[in-house]
């Protein structure tokens, strides 16, 4: 009897561990479920060596965010990509209207070049300045011919001529490193490569290139020349030489001393000066100061576009744009000039100048107000004329 009771616990024994067992697992389950301990169970893989065998269990976490977590995420995901869509076409409607307004901006200024032109060449004929006469004749002396590039340039000095000096020398194949470095005067550089031409060799290179003239406005290009050859002339240059003698001629004496010590000539004295050279020519006139229309003789050849300094970036952008140079050439602002700013120079030293100096100046400059259509108003504003 005893051996079948032991028999009987043990079997109910079982049957407990048994049962217990079963009850358990379902709650094992449910806690596996719903933490994250099924996940980090899942998340374990055999790492591979390089041949190829499984070596090492590694694991991995994975983060599964809850359901508001993943809906907000893919909210601006969304967000995002229709944000880089917006850009996208924005960049591509900017894109198109600076192409679009590019092309007004070219067809303005084939205009405005038009319209300079057509002026100069109605100015010519109404003062019969493309006539020749005896001594005011066709003169090329001045001009570079690059016929590589088919480019054709007067240069006029104090009308951005440093900076397109520059530019002819790039295109007639000296590097930027050399002209940097170098000692040699630019305009004599570039004449190695651009002898002066005859007249004849320039009216037919005229004819298969781009021909251009960058001009100012008479008294400011002469205001800037003063500043930059009289008032800031380098030591015993021909310049400051120029600068003594006008001193010893025109400035005036009070009590047998001058009245004025300033070591360079007054705006006064150096127009004095220039004004008493066009009456008595015993030289010719500093090319500095000359007008272009003696300089450039205009009214005998053809320009395809006449830049003006007050708006030169946007001429040079044109004329840079229609020679198709913008691989080789930039538009660049050189030798920007010492001192005060030109523009409030001449209003200063215009004061200083009485009536007759203002309209003697005026005189020797007309041709270049009227065939480049400048005005002389604010300069005589106030004055008798």
């Amino acid at each position: 009897m005893k051996g079948l009771n032991r028999t009987k616990c043990r079997i109910v024994r079982r049957l407990f561990l048994f049962f217990a067992t079963l009850s358990v697992i379902p709650f094992t389950v449910l806690y596996l479920v719903t933490s994250d301990h099924l996940y980090r169970f899942r998340a374990y893989n055999y790492g591979t060596g390089t041949n190829g065998s499984r070596h090492q269990l590694q694991y991995h976490a994975v983060h599964h965010p809850p359901p508001a977590v993943v809906h907000h995420q893919q909210q601006q995901q969304h967000r995002k990509h229709q944000q880089t869509h917006d850009q996208q076409l924005q960049h591509k409607a900017i894109k198109n209207s600076t192409s679009n307004q590019y092309q007004i901006d070219m067809d303005y200024m084939k205009h405005r070049m038009e319209d300079r032109v057509t002026r100069l060449n109605d100015k010519c004929n109404e003062y019969r300045l493309n006539e020749p006469k005896q001594n005011y004749k066709p003169k090329a002396w001045e001009y570079l011919i690059n016929r590589e590039y088919h480019l054709v340039w007067c240069n006029v000095f104090k009308a951005a001529s440093t900076s397109w000096m520059y530019n002819f020398n790039l295109l007639a194949g000296y590097t930027p490193e050399f002209l940097k470095k170098t000692k040699d005067v630019p305009l004599q550089l570039a004449r190695q490569r651009y002898p002066r031409p005859s007249v004849d060799a320039l009216r037919e290179a005229i004819n298969g290139s781009i021909s251009f003239v960058i001009v100012r406005h008479p008294f400011e290009r002469l205001v800037s020349a003063y500043k930059d050859k009289i008032q800031y002339a380098l030591p015993n240059s021909h310049h400051h030489k120029l600068g003594i003698r006008i001193i010893q001629k025109y400035r005036k004496l009070a009590k047998g001393q001058p009245w004025n010590t300033q070591k360079y000539p007054t705006f006064s004295e150096f127009v004095n000066y220039l004004l008493d050279e066009v009456r008595h020519p015993h030289t010719e006139i500093d090319m500095h100061w000359i007008p272009v229309t003696y300089f450039c003789t205009p009214c005998f050849f053809h320009y395809d576009v006449i830049a003006k300094f007050e708006t030169l970036e946007e001429d040079q952008n044109y004329l840079i744009a229609e020679a198709q140079l913008g691989h080789m050439i930039k538009p660049q602002w050189r030798n920007a000039g010492k001192g005060a700013h030109t523009n409030d120079l001449v209003v200063k030293l215009f004061t200083e100048l009485d009536d007759e100096q203002v309209r003697g100046l005026y005189e020797y400059y007309k041709y270049d107000f009227e065939l480049f259509g400048y005005s002389t108003e604010e300069y005589f504003s106030g004055r008798g004329r």
